[in-house]
């Protein structure tokens, strides 16, 4: 987890309890699996708001209190956090400005 100085501005995007929440003047994603029903957890970021976002922190581990991190080297304007198996559609929160 991060201080709380550095997520004073950050905007969280949430899919039931597990969320992604940017930090560190935008550029950096956290991604945190809350649900213990063994379904990866992922977020997706866009530069522009222009895209359908590209894949950035996966939390892969199950709800165990450990989230991942994913530092996208500019600016986020938004992102969204998706559960994700294979050979499904991926399940997603709504996009969140940042």
């Amino acid at each position: 987890m991060f201080g709380l100085g550095s997520i004073a501005d950050a905007a969280t995007s949430w899919n039931g309890s597990d969320n992604s929440v940017d930090y560190n003047n935008k550029q950096y994603i956290q991604t945190c699996d809350n649900e213990s029903d063994s379904t990866k957890v992922k977020s997706k970021i866009d530069n522009n708001n222009s895209g359908s976002g590209s894949d950035a922190a996966k939390d892969t581990d199950g709800n165990n209190g450990q989230c991942a991190t994913y530092n996208a080297g500019y600016s986020i304007f938004r992102h969204q956090t998706c559960e994700y198996r294979a050979a499904w559609p991926d399940s997603c929160g709504n996009w969140k400005a940042t």
